[in-house]
């Protein structure tokens, strides 16, 4: 919950001022403990970063397009890129693997 509220704080106060100074910002979350699965919470958990990973990594990768096992070796990397984006640690790499093998 900690990471939650700090997140989707700081995202709040961003788009706040971005629309101060005219900026339309995009939603970051979309309250995730919501969900009723893990598929949708993670859609709905930091939504900027993973249409990012997604458009720029997974998409630029290969994505699903090469086969099963490529597809799982793309989804591991860009969840191992993600877990770097927020510091790196072997907690990272356990969640990467996980995320890849239930998608």
């Amino acid at each position: 919950m900690q990471l939650y509220f700090d997140f989707s704080g700081y995202s709040d106060m961003a788009i706040g001022l971005g629309e101060m100074f005219g900026l339309r910002l995009p939603v970051n979350f979309d309250f995730p403990y919501k969900a009723g699965s893990i598929i949708e919470f993670w859609r709905r958990w930091h939504m900027t970063l993973s249409r990012f990973l997604r458009d720029y990594v997974y998409i630029s990768l290969g994505g699903n397009r090469k086969g099963e096992p490529r597809r799982y070796v793309n989804l591991f990397l860009t969840m191992l890129i993600g877990g770097i984006w927020h510091g790196a640690g072997w907690t990272y790499v356990v969640w990467a693997r996980f995320m890849a093998s239930a998608s």
